[in-house]
């Protein structure tokens, strides 16, 4: 498609979609990725150049290398991997979920980035570089979501695993996000102080563009004002 190319996997959600805008803005040839097509047609539905669909899952290694190799086979090489797959969570006491209900949630995602992980990353070219998305509850409780915590914990210290087991020559960041995201499903209720899906997108195409500059492996984005900027982003540990 171009000289660059992303496959950005969970390109109908709020967060994701506004990567694939961002990234189709700089330059990048999009694959936009999801499990179907009526919602990636619904959230992308203007044709633009450089834009891409494919479908597919993360739910077993066989999916995950289905949806790289349908990715490769419309781009013609992939550069750049952004998994943004975050299924949601219902609101309920922690007493009242389910053992099954949890393993459930961890599957979605959890297993979801490690499976994209294990698959794509040893395709990916040595200059290469896999960004995960995820949630600030990683580091607090919501009323009736210690579930989502647990999740997004276990998220972050995945990331951190790939980054020292699984990257080989490809580089690995988690961005977490520390906001609410203004995108179209919370565009009516959203406050002026949320991000935008496209702040969220500029964010992920400036550590695309220079991933030196933005070291991880795991990195955070609180407000407008750091999009962009890699200073205060980095977590350590």
């Amino acid at each position: 498609m171009t000289d660059r190319n992303v496959l950005v996997i969970g390109a109908s959600g709020d967060v994701g979609q506004g990567i694939a805008r961002v990234a189709l803005r700089d330059g990048w040839g999009v694959v936009a990725a999801a499990r179907t097509m009526d919602r990636l047609a619904a959230r992308l539905a203007e044709p633009r150049p450089g834009l891409a669909f494919c479908t597919g899952d993360l739910s077993t290694q066989e999916g995950a290398a289905a949806l790289w190799e349908a990715a490769e086979a419309v781009a013609g090489s992939i550069d750049a991997v952004v998994v943004s797959v975050n299924a949601p969570v219902r609101t309920a006491p922690l007493g009242q979920w389910s053992a099954e209900d949890i393993a459930a949630l961890v599957a979605a995602n959890v297993l979801t980035h490690f499976v994209a992980a294990q698959v794509m990353l040893p395709r990916l070219p040595a200059s290469g570089l896999f960004i995960g998305i995820g949630g600030g509850t990683a580091d607090f409780l919501l009323p009736g979501m210690a579930p989502l915590s647990v999740v997004q914990a276990g998220l972050r210290m995945l990331y951190r695993g790939a980054a020292r087991e699984m990257a080989g020559p490809a580089q690995v960041r988690e961005l977490i996000i520390n906001s609410m995201v203004n995108g179209p499903v919370k565009r009516s209720v959203a406050r002026p102080e949320w991000l935008t899906d496209d702040d969220v997108g500029a964010h992920v195409c400036a550590i695309l563009a220079d991933p030196s500059a933005f070291p991880g492996p795991i990195l955070q984005l609180r407000s407008r004002d750091q999009v962009g900027k890699p200073q205060y982003t980095a977590v350590k540990g």
